[in-house]
């Protein structure tokens, strides 16, 4: 669904593709782009039609919004970023002055229209949020969405850490997101025990396994240790292996469980896992509140227990009453 979606998406939005570590987001991303290639061929001159990156941390674990414009240009091949040669070699091009974000912003403009680009696609992009710095993170956000506009769309794959770390901090960048959750195999849903069952039956055709049935008996635990999650699936499995053939024996019970992740992976994956849900959870409730109605005009004004009007004075509802002191006035010339 989301490889025809990448290809058939109206500009201007940004198709998020989310899930948990080693659920093969990078493989789908890497199928993607060679298939938006042979979709958008442009035979204009100079045409880049689809330009993918990887993102990376640059400093202090973090990415920088002058680093994802310089890498763009350089993607579009760029007159001023244009690589010419290697450290090593005499006539090596450096840029001729150093140029501020705004600078790369106006060029990467102009780039992305002379090239007719159509998608961006960039990969781990769950790294583009990772900061503390809530006004770096909405830098950032913006910094990219001038990759998709009224004549091209952005298509990124990244870790549920985006959803809840910064994408929903910045209205105009989550306003044009369509999220898809890749998601995982879950021990509650019968459908996904039933494909995670499949997955098993197909490992076990390739594995030396003593019995032959031991992954479907250990079918809920291999779940429940590797959070349903194929990528960390196969690392056990890959674990096991290793460790049966040093042993000279096939995988039994009790190579498979000592090679389980530990117990401090697991529950960091599977907070992970519980955040992006919780943040991608739709709004299935839409609660409308009610139209306020208008004051209603009253025919009598209310009246106290005594027969007159609430809201005066006393002395003006009863100005002949008989005062509580008697007051006597002397003259004393």
């Amino acid at each position: 669904m989301f490889i025809p979606l990448c290809r058939d998406a109206t500009d201007g939005i940004v198709l998020l593709l989310l899930g948990p570590t080693q659920c093969a987001k990078s493989i789908i991303f890497h199928e993607i782009v060679p298939i938006l290639k042979n979709s958008f061929q442009d035979k204009r001159p100079g045409a880049i039609p689809i330009v993918d990156l990887q993102i990376e941390t640059v400093s202090e674990g973090r990415t920088k919004p002058k680093w994802i414009g310089i890498e763009l240009l350089k993607a579009l091949n760029h007159p001023i970023y244009k690589h010419i040669g290697s450290f090593e070699e005499n006539e090596h091009y450096f840029p001729s002055k150093g140029r501020d974000e705004s600078t790369i912003r106006i060029a990467l403009k102009e780039a992305f229209t002379n090239r007719f680009t159509r998608r961006t696609c960039l990969d781990e992009a769950h790294l583009l949020t990772r900061t503390k710095d809530p006004e770096l993170r909405a830098a950032i956000l913006e910094s990219i969405k001038s990759t998709c506009a009224i004549d091209r769309s952005l298509i990124a794959c990244g870790g549920y850490e985006m959803a809840y770390k910064g994408l929903f901090e910045s209205a105009h960048f989550c306003g044009r997101v369509i999220s898809f959750d890749f998601g995982h195999y879950s021990v509650s849903s019968p459908d996904d025990i039933k494909s995670w069952a499949r997955i098993l039956k197909t490992y076990s055709s390739k594995l030396d396994l003593k019995p032959k049935s031991l992954l479907l008996d250990e079918a809920i635990n291999l779940l429940h240790w590797n959070n349903g999650t194929v990528g960390l699936l196969d690392k056990h499995l890959w674990s096991c292996s290793i460790q049966a053939k040093a042993r000279h024996q096939p995988i039994d019970k009790t190579i498979l469980r000592a090679c389980a992740p530990p117990e401090k992976e697991r529950k960091a994956v599977a907070e992970d896992i519980r955040k992006g849900k919780e943040a991608l959870q739709p709004s299935s409730q839409f609660a409308v509140p009610p139209a306020s109605q208008p004051p209603q005009k009253k025919d009598q004004p209310d009246v106290s227990k005594d027969g007159h009007k609430q809201g005066t004075p006393p002395f003006q509802r009863k100005p002949n009453r008989n005062v509580a002191v008697e007051i006597v006035l002397h003259d004393d010339d």
